[in-house]
């Protein structure tokens, strides 16, 4: 299998795909206008301390405020305290801040304020949390201390040691600030473009293209620093030509606002999002194969389940899931489709739990919501349908219109009356219905089609 790196980088937005064999498995898109500040470490001014709530109001310049709880910090007003922000602020409450800074690296959390260690719960194998345990040991900081990360399982003793450093050099840039005058932004937390190099920028990458001269300098430093096997193959897209439409991922993307996926045997899966949930209906169409109905039933769920999976990911579906499979009467069948579903979703990093399938078919499952969803950020409600999904039919809107001619008749002393509305709804006012409706009205109609007006919209004159 072939896997690229694409990152697009434009003065409004930082697109990133991740693409295997040329088909876009994940997309992350980080516009300039929503970036967060969670992780920026800042040099902030305490502007007040509420006693009686134990907290501090801080000012971390670019016109924004943090609030910090003291705990066991002894801070009066005017002080200089250095925090970092662990949740954004919501309306008019202050951004959340913490004084115990930390800092991730691809294998490893450095927390420069505490000597605490630990290897992450995920990794289960004694043999190699001993192994990573003698590895922190050894490092031996001046000062703080390394919890490890389930990505560093299975890697060389000096992959994470080069982590160690580069981590310990940064907190020494950060902690050169400390005498500057507050309030200061000493470090912003990495974007969506160092995200994606630290957590899918690994050796099973046969490349990563950028079309930023800065992204890419920053990439190469990141990388030689860490990860030096991997330089050669980060690679600077200096062509005119759009490096999304290179490789055929503007023609992918444009498809995922699509409810209704088309599997490979002529069914059908619709996805329907909303706040609370996400539903998605399996449908056969036309398919049937084989010797009955079950057989055709079992293919076309087993294919649902893999485009499902692809699905999820591919636009970040976080949140309670329900699947609709079509009825099978064998439980030989769901216990199969519930062992395929969960082979597919295991190259997903964010963490599902699926249930067994109940008696009529349904699947209910959980997805990790690390971030908004693809489809929010790339889609609003349509305002014409107002994200119902639907608009009145043809037929409905003709009996409308003529009801509301009828109505409008007798309250208008002009012999002729002008219909303005959207040409396929005009279709259907034929000369045989206008001549009928002139008759009952007793006035000349003249049907105006109008493309300017909505399927739903119509004007009497």
């Amino acid at each position: 299998m072939k896997r690229e790196i694409l990152i697009d980088v434009h003065e409004d937005e930082v697109r990133i795909a991740l693409v295997d064999d040329g088909k876009l498995v994940e997309l992350f898109i980080e516009r300039n206008n929503e970036k967060d500040i969670v992780g920026n470490v800042y040099l902030a001014k305490v502007v007040s301390v509420v006693k009686g709530i134990q907290s501090a109001f801080l000012d971390v310049g670019e016109g924004r405020d943090a609030f910090l709880s003291l705990e066991d910090n002894k801070i009066k007003k005017g002080d200089k305290v250095l925090i970092q922000i662990v949740k954004e602020a919501i309306g008019k409450k202050a951004a959340s801040a913490t004084a115990e800074i930390t800092l991730p690296g691809r294998y490893l959390v450095y927390t420069p304020g505490s000597i605490r260690t630990g290897v992450s719960k995920q990794i289960v194998d004694e043999k190699e949390r001993f192994r990573l345990k003698e590895i922190i040991k050894s490092l031996k900081p001046k000062e703080g201390g390394f919890i490890v990360r389930t990505e560093a399982e299975g890697h060389r003793d000096r992959e994470i040691i080069r982590d160690s450093k580069y981590l310990i050099k940064l907190w020494k840039l950060i902690e050169k600030e400390k005498h500057a005058k507050p309030p200061k932004l000493v470090h912003r937390a990495f974007g969506i473009v160092f995200y994606v190099v630290r957590e899918l920028f690994t050796g099973e990458t046969n490349s990563l293209a950028i079309n930023s001269k800065k992204e890419f300098r920053d990439i190469y430093g990141y990388v030689k620093m860490v990860a030096p096997e991997l330089r050669k193959k980060v690679i600077f897209h200096k062509k005119n030509t759009s490096l999304f439409e290179t490789h055929g991922i503007e023609e992918q993307i444009k498809k995922m606002k699509q409810q209704k996926i088309l599997l490979p045997c002529g069914g059908s899966i619709v996805m329907q999002q909303t706040e609370a949930l996400t539903s998605i209906d399996v449908n056969t169409g036309k398919y049937t194969s084989g010797k009955d109905r079950e057989e055709s039933a079992f293919l076309a769920n087993c294919q649902a389940a893999k485009e499902l999976a692809y699905q999820l990911r591919l636009r970040n579906v976080g949140g309670i899931i329900i699947v609709d499979f079509i009825d099978m009467k064998y439980k030989k069948h769901n216990q199969r489709l519930l062992e395929l579903l969960q082979r597919e979703v295991k190259n997903d990093k964010a963490k599902i739990d699926i249930l067994p399938i109940t008696r009529m078919g349904l699947l209910e499952m959980t997805r990790q919501r690390k971030r908004e969803s693809i489809y929010n950020i790339l889609c609003q409600p349509c305002p014409y349908c107002e994200g119902s999904g639907v608009v009145f039919s043809g037929t409905t809107m003709y009996i409308k219109i003529k009801k509301d001619i009828i109505k409008s008749a007798s309250k208008m002393r002009n012999k002729q009356m002008d219909i303005f509305m959207h040409p396929r709804v005009a279709a259907l006012f034929d000369e045989k219905n206008v001549s009928s409706l002139s008759r009952v009205i007793k006035k000349k109609i003249r049907v105006r089609p109008d493309y300017k007006l909505h399927h739903e919209e119509f004007e009497i004159k």
